[in-house]
């Protein structure tokens, strides 16, 4: 059975290939969308990967510390630089205990480079009820679609035209207590402080600032998570899909909320 997310990205690649849209690997579909081999590649594990490895703390206070919000293991760093579940990867690769890696392992990951956009974008497209982000040419051609998570209060949901106002790689991340205020009083915290860049920032590894004060587009540590209603109000991506927009985006660029 196919699954919302997946039906959607069926209909977004057959509207952008003018196919019959049905929402489902027709032979149509299987016909223009051939896999191309090899399907799988191996990945070698280095020392430098193991450096960008280390358990994030439960608490902001021990967040604050860090230098850097590292992967939380190799097998999460794996699949998100594979743009994949670590389920999936854990999956082809059965045999492996990792808890036990070192250098020169070989991991078995699904051949799948980053997607760049490589025609000029002209406005991207956010469809709250369907979870949806999806990037326009001038000529209204679909580039680019992806889940997106929404507000999990309707309203802290922006509608209309919003326009981006700042693109930060690798962004770091302001903790306010005015926001985060369940939090701030758990752990006693009064004061706003910096948490580092790296995957595990709660922006992620990319930022698209809107013109909504304290409103972006970002990543995500916890990709498996998009596509639900459950942020405080911007809109999460995974992390691969902010980088794509990132890329493809330009200040004062119009953004569309769409109900």
């Amino acid at each position: 059975m196919t699954g919302t997310q997946t039906r959607l990205a069926l209909l977004a690649y057959q509207t952008a290939q003018g196919l019959p849209l049905t929402g489902s690997f027709d032979t149509a579909t299987a016909e223009k969308l051939k896999i191309q081999t090899p399907v799988f590649t191996q990945r070698r594990l280095s020392q430098q990967d193991f450096l960008q490895v280390g358990l994030k703390p439960h608490s902001w206070r021990a967040r604050r510390e860090l230098d850097r919000m590292r992967y939380n293991s190799i097998l999460e760093m794996v699949a998100e630089q594979a743009q994949t579940d670590p389920d999936f990867i854990a999956s082809l690769n059965p045999h492996i205990d990792w808890s036990q890696l070192n250098e020169g392992a070989e991991i078995r990951i699904p051949r799948l480079p980053p997607f760049r956009i490589h025609q000029p974008a002209a406005y991207t497209q956010i469809q709250l009820s369907k979870r949806t982000l999806q990037v326009f040419s001038a000529e209204n051609r679909l580039l680019f679609h992806c889940p997106v998570s929404i507000a999990r209060r309707v309203d802290k949901r922006p509608s209309g035209e919003l326009r981006v106002k700042v693109l930060v790689n690798a962004p770091n991340y302001t903790f306010n207590p005015a926001i985060l205020s369940g939090t701030a009083r758990r752990e006693g915290i009064t004061q706003k402080f910096i948490i580092q860049p790296g995957p595990n920032n709660p922006v992620g590894s990319a930022w698209i600032g809107l013109n909504l004060p304290s409103y972006g587009i970002h990543g995500t540590p916890e990709p498996e998570k998009v596509g639900r209603s459950e942020s405080s109000g911007c809109f999460r991506l995974a992390n691969w899909n902010a980088h794509t927009l990132l890329d493809a985006a330009w200040v004062n660029m119009p953004i569309h909320i769409q109900p």
